[in-house]
């Protein structure tokens, strides 16, 4: 049976790392979810609630109808409606209040490639269901998405694969959350997951698989909940290990050695990480079963970690936990963009799933084939322009001419018309994508 941890979300900046644990608050009226199923730090950010639409209608780097444009527009929804990659020729920059809903994409999705996408500085933004794949054309220096100085970000169903330093930069981000993600195959010359740099962070039932280390790197107030490690090289879960106090609480997570896996499945702590820890696995003995021992407190103690006895997060937005020997299936079932789960995805699932025997730590993309092809198609008709396609529209009684129907907030449930559209698209079953003929 499934537990429940609630942290409290904040309004406001985080400040410099505290010298203690943040002090426990009386609970208060629960805000709006970002969607049904958002959890943890980022879980009550808007995005482009109640905003204008602006739809993606080419996959030019930029120019009318391109992603670029779209995401210069501070304060809106936007939509797809074509499928993809999205080939970048240089960083691209999100403003804040923005909704990147990728579920709309028809067919094989949206795939963002060659460069960095960045929201630094930014807030207020929600991502579902894209994959960014920023691969060795990008600097090396570089990441597939940066969430740097970004707040309340909600990012849920993504794949961030093949960055070329970490596939996440999170430096002097806050108050966010990664769930239900892929975050895999990080490319020379660092090969890293995350360098999550951050304060009031939610990692939950996410895949980190094939990177050499960062998986991620915890330097902040981190929660790390039902989240499955693969194949790292030579560390897994890495602490801050600085002389500033941080806080992790580590809960339900599994450690699966694969065939470039140190035995360091967590490692780089120093007395400064405050750590909590409960119902944590390892399992190191590549034999094809997965069959993993418990995480003791005397693990942690040996990387020098601090482990506290209870943990740091405050109480208000439930982050449901699975118990660790339920969750592997789980985030192989779920995790990345399943809406569309592309040869890659499928390829990484794989690995997984073969408990420690398959997988390997890659120079680039090439090594696996690089971008898988797609098949690209347009979005169902939508007369008005408001996102919402004209027979969903009409099926659920809205004037299917009237362009600002999708942005109406519906009182009865505070989403609007093409947030409730948008949900009902992301509840639907995962599948594979198409393939050309």
């Amino acid at each position: 049976m499934a537990l429940l941890l609630a942290i409290a979300p904040s309004t406001v900046r985080a400040q410099a790392p505290q010298a203690g644990p943040p002090q426990s608050q009386p609970m208060r009226h629960v805000p709006m979810l970002a969607f049904p199923g958002a959890e943890g730090y980022g879980a009550t950010a808007t995005g482009g609630r109640g905003k204008p639409v602006v739809a993606v209608t080419t996959l030019a780097d930029d120019g009318p109808g391109s992603l670029r444009e779209a995401a210069r527009h501070s304060g809106a929804t936007i939509v797809f409606k074509i499928s993809g990659v999205v080939h970048l020729k240089s960083t691209m920059t999100l403003a804040s209040d923005l909704t990147l809903a990728g579920q709309s994409a028809p067919g094989d999705g949206i795939t963002v490639a060659d460069a960095k996408v960045t929201m630094m500085g930014s807030s207020n933004i929600i991502i579902r269901y894209m994959r960014f794949r920023g691969g060795i054309a990008e600097p090396s220096g570089s990441s597939s998405l940066q969430l740097g100085d970004a707040s309340h970000v909600m990012l849920d169903h993504l794949s961030i694969e093949w960055g070329r330093w970490d596939n996440i930069q999170a430096e002097g981000n806050s108050y966010s959350t990664l769930q239900n993600s892929i975050v895999g195959e990080g490319i020379v010359p660092q090969r890293f997951g995350c360098l999550c740099e951050s304060d009031y962070t939610t990692f939950s039932h996410n895949l980190w698989i094939d990177n050499k280390s960062r998986n991620p790197k915890g330097k902040g107030h981190i929660q790390y909940i039902d989240n499955v490690v693969y194949n790292w090289g030579v560390d897994g879960y890495v602490g801050g290990h600085s002389a500033t106090d941080r806080y992790a609480d580590l809960i339900g997570n599994y450690f699966i050695a694969g065939p470039d896996s140190s035995a360091s499945f967590i490692g780089e702590f120093a007395k400064t990480d405050h750590t909590y820890q409960a119902g944590n696995f390892y399992d190191a003995n590549r034999n094809g079963t997965l069959d993993g021992r418990p995480v003791t407190q005397a693990d942690f103690e040996a990387v020098k970690a601090t482990v506290e006895p209870k943990p740091f997060a405050n109480r208000d937005v439930t982050v449901h936990i699975d118990p660790a020997e339920t969750v592997v299936g789980e985030v192989a079932r779920q995790a990345g963009d399943t809406l569309c789960r592309d040869s890659v995805d499928t390829r990484l699932v794989g690995e997984l799933l073969s408990y420690g025997t398959q997988g390997k730590l890659i120079a680039d993309e090439s090594e696996v084939g690089g971008l898988p092809p797609q098949v690209e198609a347009k979005a169902a008709p939508d007369n008005d322009g408001d996102g919402i396609p004209t027979v969903w529209a009409r099926k659920h009684h809205l004037a299917p001419h009237n362009p600002t129907a999708g942005q109406t907030i519906d009182p009865k449930t505070g989403y609007s018309y093409l947030e409730t559209y948008l949900n009902e698209l992301a509840a639907q079953p995962a599948r594979e994508c198409s393939r050309p003929r």
